[in-house]
């Protein structure tokens, strides 16, 4: 009898043991931090653009400079990723005569 209690106290340990290894002891919740920073991503304001039709010898930076009057408030940097985030990623670089694109605006922004 005392061998087959301790046979049952093994079962038991190595029951418990597998269900911890593989699903956890503890529940899974989603932590506050994260849904905050979601929900943050969803308040910020689009970005304002204007879509223009390519001409012959244009660049992304020379049509970002006509739209600004010749001066481009942002570096160039903060304007190449922001014309690949209007454009679902395309380069500036594979920019095609006369296709439209998504230009972004930067008037009345800091």
């Amino acid at each position: 009898m005392k061998n087959f209690l301790i046979f049952i106290a093994c079962i038991l340990v190595a029951a418990g043991l597998w269900n911890d290894l593989t699903n956890g002891s503890l529940p899974h919740i989603e932590e506050p931090q994260q849904q905050k920073v979601k929900a943050e991503r969803k308040e910020l304001p689009a970005l304002p653009y204007k879509e223009m039709k390519v001409e012959q010898g244009d660049t992304v930076l020379s049509i970002l400079a006509d739209l600004h009057r010749g001066k481009l408030p942002a570096d160039i940097e903060t304007a190449i990723i922001d014309f690949q985030e209007l454009n679902q990623g395309i380069s500036p670089d594979s920019i095609r005569t006369g296709e439209q694109y998504k230009f972004p605006l930067y008037e009345g922004r800091r």
